[in-house]
């Protein structure tokens, strides 16, 4: 039983210590200063901002510090860490080694990161980024990628929306296991309804696709590919995974997988998981004397999803098919003003999907078939005296058929072609006037060359697009047919002792508005001009060569103009309802670098650095419209990035991570009660894994927010304060 006095339980309790005694040091420090001028009413940096009286009293929440939550984090690991390491010990104990068995040898060796050869863009987060870095949900992983500006609505629940360098949420595609998932009505995916739990990988294309045979779909400005966490082929039949993640804010979020395989490598599964959060986070209004604190309300949100799937993989081609259902029952909060804080809307989501995706390779020929059914129901409700008879009362219903297939033939060793077509139907039906039975039918056809050698890659595509408007009540948007081509290279400048590689790439891609920018009642108009982006990108990549002594990194750094003609901007008036016009010409110039480290300095200790930059000047470019001209697009920083520093270790691992933006504008008019100040966040978290046999324990502690900052990502939204989240998942 020697392993109960090795750090595994041990360090916690040092951690413990540590901050037992800053913290008693921090207080007799606070009873000894005077109170100077501080008004009663505002919090110190250091208080936990949970009200302990209602809001209407306006008094500041008297909260243990911060030192008291993580002494508390620690006093729950410290126990947990006594107990698992105790079950470990006696595994171990029990366990009967032969005297000649040699010992478990570590091997370590680096692999050339997928982003650094290819001629796009590419940044990628797996579930080891996902743990080593400190990522708590879907929306803190889209924040550390490059060039990504994330709309948060707040709160655990809150509505999530990406935009990938200035372009807007639109023309991001959300790719999941294969196939594209759309919203034709509003255009946008809502990325809250995936568990961070069950996805293996996320992936972000800009450009173009890195690979040749593709769906069309899947050839936007860019591409977000989001993969569920699939159990590799083993000897087991059997696997799964359920984890329980509890947070502030009473929020509850358990989750189930299974997994079976039978003898010939066909494997059927299940994942469900429900989430709970009441999101009653406290806030400050800041009105000069008058300023107070206040509970979030009308936030409550719950999630029921399931999935079902089942596949088949061989040495030259798989299959697989899914059926998923996502119901949500959500309150929109509604936008702080001042003392207004009330609000009625709900909004109420049911979808369905049913997909299957083949694809094969033989010879020189590669080929895919994909077929996917959409089904989704919105009902969202309002009261007010400014609706007639008191309440507003939306229904929508939307459905989407989705075909494609696809060929590539290699012509010569070094050169290939490819075809894509994509057919897609969509419809919507409401209980509204002018969104009523309307539909888009959509034929795509891509046609792809490639040639590929150790040191160089060069591809280029030509996409064509016909869209075709129907509306049987009124006047339809107009049909489109578009031509737009796309060129990108990469190069490999230096192979050794380090690997740097130059790319650069030209595209266009093409965007039609969406049913709510077409035919919402007083919002919408059926005379919007398509929008049409022009993509320019220069880039350079390095990787160096892993060595026991010295770091190994990856550093990439992209230039890159995008211009954006008829450019459709989506305004928000709340989490529902959206104001569209075509705002012109918008121009954006941007600088993104990424820098991904990782140094050994002892045998199974590890420190990690990852970090990333933008600077993103993206500007209306209209000089008819002087109000607007030449200011920053609408929530777009101009500086951001993201970092987080993590010490892997075999007893507790530790990680430190931040974001920052820059100042934004809440208007395309750059008013002085649009401009919203620059913010960093700041968070900790620790993990370890424990194998106790055939189950292993992974366990997990989240401080967010950790210095309490107060700020918002959209106007008049407030985002939490400090909160924590606590997690803890069992593999069989």
């Amino acid at each position: 039983m020697r392993i109960l006095c090795s750090p595994a339980a041990v360090y916690p309790f040092v951690l413990r210590f540590i901050v037992t005694t800053v913290s008693t040091f921090h207080d007799t420090r606070r009873e000894g200063e005077p109170d100077g001028d501080k008004p009663e009413d505002l919090p110190s940096a250091g208080t936990f901002q949970v009200p302990l009286s209602s809001p209407e009293e306006g008094n500041e929440p008297q909260n243990p510090s911060v030192f008291f939550m993580i002494d508390s984090i620690l006093s729950m690991w410290c126990r947990s860490v006594c107990i698992l390491t105790f079950l470990q010990g006696i595994l171990i104990a029990n366990a009967v080694t032969p005297p000649d068995t040699l010992g478990t040898a570590e091997v370590v060796s680096s692999r050339l990161p997928k982003g650094v050869r290819s001629p796009v863009p590419i940044q990628r987060l797996d579930t080891a980024d996902i743990r080593l870095r400190g990522i708590t949900d879907i929306g803190d992983a889209l924040r550390r990628l490059s060039g990504v500006n994330l709309r948060d609505y707040g709160g655990a629940g809150g509505l999530k929306t990406v935009s990938v360098r200035g372009l807007g949420a639109s023309h991001t595609q959300v790719v999941y296991d294969g196939l594209c998932v759309s919203d034709v009505r509003q255009g946008q995916v809502d990325l809250q309804r995936f568990n961070l739990d069950n996805l293996s990988q996320i992936e972000l294309q800009t450009l173009d696709a890195d690979r040749l045979l593709v769906p069309v779909r899947h050839l936007g400005a860019a591409t977000l590919y989001l993969t569920s966490l699939q159990a590799s082929d083993t000897d087991r039949r059997l696997k799964g995974k359920a984890g329980l993640r509890q947070a502030a804010f009473n929020s509850w979020n358990p989750s189930l997988a299974l997994r079976y395989t039978t003898p010939r490598k066909t494997f059927f599964g299940l994942r469900s998981d429900y989430f709970f959060a009441d999101n009653n986070y406290s806030f400050f209004v800041e009105n000069g004397r008058a300023s107070q604190w206040y509970r979030r309300t009308n936030s409550r949100m719950q999630t029921v999803a399931g999935e079902l799937y089942a596949g088949r993989q061989w040495a030259n081609g798989e299959w697989n098919a899914k059926l998923t259902a996502n119901l949500n029952d959500r309150h929109l909060p509604g936008q702080v003003i001042l003392y207004v804080n009330e609000n009625d809307e709900q909004l109420k989501e049911e979808n369905t999907a049913v997909q299957i995706h083949y694809r094969q390779h033989k010879d020189r020929f590669e080929w895919f078939a994909a077929a996917k059914g959409n089904w989704e129901r919105n009902h969202y409700s309002d009261i007010g005296g400014q609706y007639p008879g008191g309440r507003l009362d939306e229904r929508y219903i939307q459905s989407e058929l989705y075909l494609t297939a696809g060929l590539a033939y290699r012509l010569l060793p070094t050169l290939r072609l490819a075809y894509a077509t994509d057919g897609i139907w969509n419809s919507l039906h409401s209980n509204q006037k002018t969104d009523n039975d309307v539909s888009r039918a959509a034929w795509f056809h891509s046609l792809s060359l490639q040639w590929k050698t150790p040191r160089f890659c060069l591809t280029a595509r030509g996409l064509a697009h016909l869209y075709d408007n129907e509306h049987k009540e009124g006047q339809a948007a107009r049909n489109v047919q578009r031509l737009t081509p796309s060129v990108s290279a990469s190069c490999q400048l230096v192979s050794s002792p380090f690997q740097l590689y130059l790319r650069a790439g030209y595209k266009e891609s093409f965007r039609m508005p969406t049913f709510t920018e077409s035919y919402y009642r007083h919002y919408g108009s059926t005379s919007l001009r398509p929008e049409l982006a022009r993509q320019l990108n220069a880039g350079l990549t390095l990787q160096t060569s892993f060595t026991q002594d010295l770091p190994n990194f990856s550093l990439t750094c992209d230039v890159y103009h995008n211009r954006i003609k008829d450019h459709i901007i989506n305004v928000p008036f709340n989490l529902f309802v959206w104001r569209t016009v075509n705002l012109g010409d918008v121009q954006t110039t941007g600088v993104d670098l990424t820098l991904n480290g990782r140094w050994c300095p002892a045998p199974r200790h590890s420190l990690l650095l990852s970090a990333n930059y933008s600077w993103q000047r993206a500007e209306d470019c209209l000089p008819s419209n002087p109000q607007t001209y030449g200011n920053q697009l609408a929530y777009t920083p101009l500086h951001s990035g993201s970092g987080s520093l993590t010490w892997d270790n075999p007893w507790l691992s530790f990680v430190v991570h931040t974001t920052y933006s820059g100042v934004r504008w809440a208007t395309p008019e750059h008013t002085q009660d649009s401009r919203m100040p620059s913010y960093s966040e700041w968070g900790f978290a620790v993990f370890r894994s424990f194998d106790l046999g055939k189950i292993s324990l992974d366990t997990r502690a989240d401080l967010i927010n950790a210095f309490n900052r107060r700020y918002e990502v959209i106007r008049r939204y407030p985002m939490p304060l400090r909160a924590y989240k606590l997690a803890l998942t069992v593999s069989f």
